[in-house]
């Protein structure tokens, strides 16, 4: 039984090696066995693939560029009645021919090395070709879009109706319904919510949220948001993920939870305690400057953190303390989005200081990282790539 799961977890190491932390990698690698047998399975793949990939017909390759390019000049051999041009003409479209497989051959091997080489690509982000703007989704149905909005309010003070700041909603706070807000890649936006809270919901993330807290104050949380909550002893607040749960009284603190990223929570002020998904309590209570985050064995754990780090963004910055340059891209590209591609994956766990502006240009924050990487990232395309 445990040498299956071994194989189970070699093979999601070498499917997925980023859905890991560096800590368990380097636990796993720290086994001379483990290194041994990861080299010997992932060799074993490449020739896999190679003997799977088809061998070029040089025959019929030929055949094919000789029939399109080439017909005029074998409808005038059949009318050339000289022999000796006859035969000059064979040697000469002989020789052609051998030129066009030897062409063919290396254009193909060129293209099975180029796949080959191409096994080695590390993708950690692809660009969105879609629309980025905001958009609030109405009970699950509707979807429109908030355009030019850095900021927006559902509080309504003494239960008064009003209209959605900045939306001319009428009938906004209405005792039913939910709210969606979503923030594509590059945008970020501040929302108060009928309490009175305020989130700051950063890039490529969504909040969803009942028109009223009457009864119960639970949101539910895609992506990255820090929150100011308002205080409630009647009615604690509850953020809601697949991962894990928090739930508050009056505190801020920062939630991140990025789909193929460790959920984190990061305390800034107050107390916050940790909920399993199904609710139950994981009898962990934060206190300020202590964070928890959920492993793939469904552990929390509990750690110091650098809230300075984990709050820059909501004023403006870029800010990554010892992070992996891959940790680091893969923000980068989720605010000016672009895909990232490490073409040299050894560069990628490599840890680096940086900080920036985000509303500096994309190039200028290249160029910036080049000074610290020694000019190995470039803009091609749509795509940052590493080398």
């Amino acid at each position: 039984m445990e040498e299956q799961k071994h194989i189970i977890d070699l093979a999601a190491i070498l499917d997925n090696p980023l859905d890991y932390t560096e800590e368990e990698l380097r636990d796993f690698f720290a086994d001379g066995e483990h290194r041994e047998e990861y080299i010997a399975v992932r060799r074993a793949r490449q020739a896999a693939r190679r003997l799977m990939s088809a061998t070029p017909n040089i025959e019929k390759e030929w055949q094919q560029f000789s029939d399109t390019h080439f017909e005029h000049v074998h409808q005038e051999t059949m009318e050339i009645s000289h022999p000796s041009s006859n035969h000059t003409l064979r040697y000469l479209l002989a020789a052609m021919g051998g030129a066009a497989a030897m062409l063919v051959a290396v254009l193909l091997f060129t293209n099975l090395l180029d796949k080959s080489n191409n096994d080695n690509l590390l993708t950690v982000m692809e660009y969105d070709d879609g629309p980025q703007q905001i958009t609030m989704v109405v009970d699950g149905k509707q979807e429109r879009s908030l355009q030019s909005l850095d900021s927006v309010s559902f509080y309504s003070p003494r239960n008064k109706m009003t209209a959605e700041a900045s939306i001319s909603s009428k009938n906004s706070q209405a005792a039913s319904g939910t709210r969606t807000l979503k923030t594509p890649r590059g945008m970020d936006l501040k929302v108060i919510l009928p309490d009175g809270s305020e989130v700051w919901l950063n890039a490529e993330s969504s909040l969803e949220f009942p028109t009223s807290f009457s009864n119960s104050r639970k949101v539910i949380l895609n992506g990255e948001a820090y929150f100011k909550v308002t205080r409630d002893e009647s009615k604690p607040f509850i953020v809601s993920t697949d991962k894990m749960h928090v739930k508050v009284l009056g505190t801020e603190f920062n939630f991140r939870h990025y789909d193929r990223e460790t959920a984190q929570v990061s305390l800034i002020k107050g107390a916050v305690e940790i909920l399993h998904p199904d609710n139950t309590p994981a009898d962990i209570i934060l206190h300020p400057g202590q964070g928890a985050n959920m492993g793939k064995d469904g552990e929390i754990k509990v750690h110091e953190v650098d809230t300075y780090a984990v709050t820059q963004w909501i004023s403006g910055f870029f800010y990554f303390q010892n992070q992996s340059l891959v940790n680091v891209l893969r923000e980068i590209g989720r605010w000016y989005n672009v895909g990232v591609v490490f073409e040299n994956p050894e560069l990628a766990r490599e840890k680096i200081h940086f900080s920036a502006l985000r509303k500096d240009t994309l190039q200028q924050t290249i160029d910036n990282l080049n000074h610290l990487m020694n000019n190995h990232l470039s803009l091609v395309g749509n795509n940052i790539v590493v080398r």
